[in-house]
């Protein structure tokens, strides 16, 4: 299924042909941030270098969530997370150096201690699904899981012509989906049963 395919489908599946192709673009619009909202799967992952040469640097584009920060130097360095309120307590010591710990401040990172010279990090995070248009008519999500995307639509029509119970039946199909793409994704993400490690 694509993006005309898609508005397609809700047309049909919905029996009305009177909804704007504008107002169906905006269904569409709402599933996708339904879907920016309660998905993380390992296609959402992104791996990316961010240079930075002060103690504030803008996140990267379609930023939803981090997983994991690095130092690269003579061997990669984990940097773990701080409070904004604990950073700003470490900061005050004016420590310089290679970067010992991060925090999130609105739509930047936060290095401490901050750097004085151009500082590559390395970013493990999730990013937002790419929406779908007349410019870009797939994505992984569509192309992996067409009903949701067909289900989710379909319900935020349903919300908007204040059909309670369609809406309600659209949420409770969904239910097993989001289950069942949550399991895929954990045998994706661990490859298989977990082992008790002996030292």
């Amino acid at each position: 299924m694509n993006y005309s395919e898609l508005k397609a489908a809700v047309s049909d599946w919905a029996h009305r042909s009177n909804i704007a192709d504008a107002t169906v673009d905006l269904f569409i619009d709402l599933a996708e941030a339904e879907f920016n909202n309660r998905l993380r799967c390992v296609e959402q992952e992104t791996v990316a270098n961010l240079v930075c040469s002060s103690r504030f640097t803008a996140l990267p584009s379609g930023f939803l969530e981090m997983r994991a920060v690095e130092f690269e130097d003579a061997y990669l360095t984990p940097i773990p997370y701080d409070t904004p309120e604990y950073l700003a307590i470490r900061s005050s010591s004016q420590v310089t150096g290679d970067p010992r710990a991060y925090s999130l401040r609105g739509t930047d990172i936060e290095l401490f201690p901050a750097p004085t010279t151009n500082t590559t990090i390395g970013l493990t995070y999730f990013t937002k699904i790419v929406a779908l248009s007349d410019a870009n008519t797939t994505n992984w999500l569509i192309d992996a899981h067409p009903n949701m995307y067909l289900l989710e639509t379909l319900r935020q029509m349903c919300v908007w012509s204040k059909d309670d119970a369609g809406a309600t039946r659209y949420a409770n199909q969904l239910q097993g989906y989001w289950g069942a793409l949550k399991a895929a994704d954990k045998a994706k993400r661990y490859g298989g049963p977990l082992r008790v490690r002996v030292a």
